[in-house]
């Protein structure tokens, strides 16, 4: 989990990707905050809990200003799992910048006090069941209702997201919200030419959500040569080196296949050669014979079926993979393989 905090937090802590979040999530798009307009915020605060000093981190804040003066305060809450007291822990985070502001303003260093925002980015598969203000996190009796302030929470779950919102996107955190609107919707992913500004930061992240070496493995071997990626390079390299090793592998067990079978052939035609034109020069003929014969044809043959077969496996181990990880169905798989889910299940070795 911690894990998960500081690669997320690493890649939204750039003024671009913050105020393209920003940009998109609040204002369907339209660019009303630059990002040189940002600067970095305070993320910790303290609270007293029984005469004892707390404190309390965000993930990712930042100041709107125009010149010196603050135009708002707006903080990013990254979350993998739905919390039922979400709303309320947002309000606590807002609360101690209000409360901070409050002092200020009393000891005549502040001007004018400015708004809280609060954003909750959910990256999570499962359903969000909870809800999205104070009310929902307490019980409250009805006669009480008229009298008791709510507070709403600014959520947005990737998950959630239409392809026109993903669209809108135009920093690195597009890419973000690309990968895992397929990985927890199951459906096939088709990743952005977008040529990757925070490229280590991007496959960082997809790598330690999605348990998956394989993207970090590839971009170290590409970035040292490449220069800067498009995540769609990454991925069809890392479909490609799944397809040659399955090649691979076919071939050696084709290769052992083949000569087996080629020397069962040459013993066969060899005796039956040998036994019709003698048994003195049958004998050496035909086991030479037969030999060569049945090698050549057994290779061929062999060469042939284990590179089929290579190929198939190493479709298969591939889709099996991403079966896995959750970027696929098994559904989906077994078409890409010319399958039926029962085929494909039992040659993948996957329990139904």
């Amino acid at each position: 989990m911690a894990e998960k905090d500081t690669t997320t937090k690493t890649l939204e802590s750039y003024n671009s990707v913050f105020a393209d979040i920003v940009n998109c999530l609040l204002f369907n798009g339209e660019a009303i905050i630059n990002e040189n307009d940002l600067t970095p915020a305070d993320k910790d605060s303290q609270y007293k809990v029984n005469g004892k000093i707390k404190s309390q981190e965000r993930d990712v804040s930042k100041f709107w200003k125009n010149t010196n003066i603050n135009i708002a305060f707006i903080g990013i809450e990254n979350q993998s799992a739905p919390d039922e007291l979400m709303p309320m822990r947002i309000m606590n985070y807002d609360s101690s910048v209000y409360r901070n502001q409050y002092k200020l303003k009393k000891n005549g260093k502040l001007q004018k006090c400015y708004p809280v925002i609060t954003l909750v980015i959910y990256f999570g598969k499962n359903d969000w069941k909870y809800g999205l203000d104070l009310l929902s996190c307490i019980d409250t009796p009805k006669v009480l209702m008229p009298f008791v302030n709510d507070y709403k929470m600014n959520f947005y779950s990737i998950k959630d997201m239409s392809p026109e919102q993903i669209e809108m996107f135009k920093s690195d955190f597009k890419v973000i919200a690309e990968f895992f609107s397929a990985l927890n919707n199951g459906t096939d992913y088709h990743p952005s030419n977008k040529k990757l500004e925070y490229s280590e930061e991007v496959i960082d992240m997809i790598s330690v959500f999605s348990g998956d070496d394989r993207f970090r493995d590839e971009y170290n071997s590409m970035s040292k040569s490449e220069g800067e990626i498009a995540m769609c390079e990454l991925y069809d390299r890392i479909m490609q080196q799944g397809e040659e090793k399955g090649r691979e592998e076919g071939r050696a067990e084709g290769r052992a296949e083949g000569r087996a079978e080629g020397r069962a052939e040459g013993r066969a035609e060899g005796r039956a050669e040998g036994r019709a034109e003698g048994r003195a020069e049958g004998r050496a003929e035909g086991r030479a014979e037969g030999r060569a014969e049945g090698r050549a044809e057994g290779r061929a043959e062999g060469r042939a079926e284990g590179e089929e077969k290579g190929k198939i496996i190493g479709v298969i181990s591939t889709l099996a993979d991403l079966v896995k990880k959750g970027i696929i169905t098994v559904v989906q798989a077994a078409e890409q393989a010319n399958m039926s889910v029962e085929e494909f299940t039992r040659k993948a070795g996957l329990n139904t």
